[in-house]
């Protein structure tokens, strides 16, 4: 199979999942702990705002966006379907898709307001940062399936470190234009990670479904 995961990938993923649900459950119950840390967090980035801290904060937040992250989805799932590959192109689309869906409900539930001062375009519930989560689901799918079959070993490297970069640009800017707090983007992180190897795992039978019954990919690579 093109995309795998390993025992121990799903053991990080429970646990992942089960650390995003404990702390959705203190923040709904306003427990002190992650609300009061997520306020000294909060007041501590409004004293450092500045011109160039905005100016780098707002691409970090556009590099971010979930339209943009869509974008991703979709221009990695033009590479693959040009590599013949077109199974897993379904596959990177519907992770994201149905994860943003996944976080909406859990957004729902929670139902958490933003932090004080946020800005208009910001609306609606505060956890989980979809921001983060939509990034986070591009960045672990290119971890699981694009990085392992990169061969130079500088340019792995170097990707994981540029999708890092990005990664926590887009966790502090979430944070800095009092979009979400600490604890939403946290989580945010968890979940996407959680989601993307539930989704691996089940992509063996989405590839098997797909190719035993759907003529046009009878003859895919899987």
């Amino acid at each position: 199979m093109i995309i795998a995961t390993k025992n121990k990938q799903r053991r990080y993923a429970i646990i992942s999942f089960i650390i995003a649900i404990l702390l959705a459950a203190l923040v709904k119950l306003n427990f002190v702990l992650p609300v009061a840390l997520d306020n000294a967090i909060h007041n501590l980035f409004n004293q450092f705002q500045t011109p160039f801290g905005d100016v780098m904060m707002s691409i970090a937040a556009f590099l971010g966006n979930p339209i943009v992250d869509i974008v991703y989805a979709l221009i990695l799932a033009g590479v693959l379907i040009i590599a013949e590959l077109r199974i897993p192109a379904i596959w990177t689309v519907l992770t994201l898709l149905f994860g943003n869906l996944f976080t909406t409900i859990i957004k729902i539930i929670v139902n958490r307001d933003r932090p004080i001062g946020h800005l208009l375009a910001d609306n609606g519930p505060s956890f989980p940062s979809n921001h983060v989560f939509s990034l986070f689901v591009v960045i672990f799918i290119v971890v699981i399936l694009v990085i392992p079959n990169i061969n130079s070993p500088l340019t792995q490297l170097i990707s994981r470190w540029l999708i890092v970069v990005i990664g926590l640009m887009t966790i502090m800017s979430r944070i800095y234009f009092n979009a979400n707090f600490l604890s939403d983007t946290f989580a945010a992180v968890l979940l996407a990670y959680a989601w993307v190897i539930l989704s691996a795992s089940l992509y063996p039978k989405l590839a098997t479904f797909l190719k035993s019954n759907v003529t046009l990919f009878k003859h895919d690579e899987i």
